[in-house]
């Protein structure tokens, strides 16, 4: 049985360009989408996620601080986030919540590679170490 992944983006031509090749990877999953977190939030009252697929850049809460609750609330989801800004600290705040990081542009090899990996155990969040 397929999964279910959500695709969080304020660009609906981006959204429909990763559920392409989600779906193009994994034809037996379902996709939703949503263009910011508060619709993630309320998506997922109705639609349970196994996957979500956030973008960096965003009105309102950016990906980290979206992944960041939704970590807090559903810890079991596998969570990507997708930007154009791969600085170190915003490449080490991904990590940090045990998500991956997918640099833009977004090439269908490294989706296809995060789907993959979602059949694995979940990475978890970084702990910091106790002194």
């Amino acid at each position: 049985m397929g999964k279910t992944a959500i695709i969080v983006d304020d660009s609906k031509l981006s959204r429909m360009h990763v559920r392409a090749m989600v779906l193009r990877n994994k034809p037996d999953w379902s996709v939703v989408e949503a263009a910011n977190g508060d619709e993630l939030f309320k998506t997922l009252q109705d639609t349970p996620v196994d996957v979500a697929i956030i973008d960096y850049n965003m009105p309102g809460d950016n990906g980290v601080e979206t992944a960041a609750k939704l970590r807090a609330g559903h810890p079991n989801v596998h969570i990507a986030i997708i930007t154009a800004n791969a600085q170190d600290a915003v490449v080490s705040g991904i990590r940090a919540l045990g998500a991956a990081f997918m640099p833009k542009p977004l090439e269908e090899e490294q989706v296809a590679r995060f789907l993959n990996s979602t059949a694995l155990p979940l990475r978890r969040p970084s702990q910091a170490v106790p002194e």
